[in-house]
């Protein structure tokens, strides 16, 4: 197979790569649109939970403004936190930045070592980049730099 023109029906062609040099160089922004990922996906569950409680209360018989007030209240919050998290992802994709886990923070970036496209590994939290693994290795296949 031709790395450098397809991998998983990806075109490579076009995608980002990254020396380790110039990932590690993109890092502060790449952590900031990270941490925003990991918050926002955090928050997830509990505004759908609130958007559920307040529509359930909304529609009982003896509901009255307030509740209709709540439902719209957590719908919208619910909405915003929906397209600030896109607005993370899509910023993080246009970098060439995969992100493999939202929970954890953990994203790869393309390179090339020895000729073989891989990935550099890279989680929240670790002050830069100092793994790589084979392409789909995953975290459990990290090696040091």
């Amino acid at each position: 197979m031709n790395w450098g023109r397809a991998y998983i029906g990806l075109d490579v062609s076009d995608a980002s790569t990254y020396d380790l040099h110039q990932a590690n160089l993109l890092l502060p922004q790449v952590r900031g649109l990270v941490a925003q990922i990991v918050e926002l996906a955090a928050q997830q569950p509990e505004l759908q939970d609130q958007v559920r409680i307040a529509e359930y209360k909304m529609r009982r018989p003896a509901a009255g403004e307030a509740d209709s007030d709540d439902f719209e209240r957590s719908t919208s919050a619910l909405s915003a936190a929906e397209r600030d998290l896109i607005t993370a992802l899509e910023a993080l994709a246009a970098l060439g930045v995969s992100l493999k886990d939202a929970r954890s923070g953990l994203v790869d970036f393309l390179s090339w070592r020895d000729g073989e496209l891989v990935e550099l590994c890279w989680r929240l939290g670790e002050d830069q980049i100092e793994y790589w693994h084979p392409l789909g290795a995953g975290f459990a296949g990290r090696e040091p730099v």
